[in-house]
């Protein structure tokens, strides 16, 4: 395989310079020496301006504020800090219900989301919910009973478990970007 410095070397005229004299040769090797580093800290760079790739992280926490102030005692594992750094990034745009189940998704976390509508005369039957007052107001948030989020090569670091459980960062992200009049209710397991 042809190293960098070897390739510099045949750029030089044949006859005019010898790319094996000792002093041509070490300014040969620190010149594709400093290329090389130049070329790994700009794809270091480029990579911090994607999120999802975790160069940067502490960057992107700090302007970000993370983690979120219901998350500060809870560890999180670097993928699980990705996640949130994007469903922040993400978590700015809607309140539909929609928005909602691919934020959440963007978390890891598969959802579904169920509102009430007050009975009506005409259309309720009997055995329906009234849902009447603050019912009109209320989603709940159904989500499996246990969502694991394990370690992937490439963002997982050394410490980090190789698996992790737990809904509160669901719960604190969804509870954060509500819409004002909402009640979230949290329901976990069958739905």
């Amino acid at each position: 395989m042809t190293t960098l410095a070897d390739q510099l070397r045949l750029l030089l005229p044949p006859v005019s310079y010898d790319g094996t004299a000792p002093y041509l040769s070490a300014t040969i090797e620190a010149e594709a020496n400093a290329m090389i580093l130049a070329e790994e800290q700009a794809n270091s760079i480029y990579n911090a301006i994607f999120p999802d790739t975790g160069e940067g992280l502490s960057d992107w926490e700090r302007v970000l504020a993370l983690p979120d102030s219901c998350l500060i005692d809870q560890s999180q594992t670097v993928g699980q800090r990705v996640q949130a750094v994007v469903s922040k990034l993400q978590g700015r745009a809607g309140q539909s219900k929609a928005f909602f189940i691919a934020l959440a998704k963007s978390m890891g976390y598969d959802i579904t989301i169920t509102t009430f509508r007050p009975a009506n005369a005409g259309m309720a039957r009997a055995g329906d919910s009234l849902n009447g007052g603050d019912w009109n107001f209320a989603w709940r948030i159904n989500a499996p009973a246990v969502t694991t989020s394990s370690a992937r090569a490439g963002t997982a670091s050394a410490g980090d478990p190789l698996a992790a459980w737990g809904n509160k960062p669901l719960e604190c992200r969804l509870n954060q970007l509500k819409p004002a009049e909402s009640i979230l209710l949290f329901g976990y397991g069958d739905y």
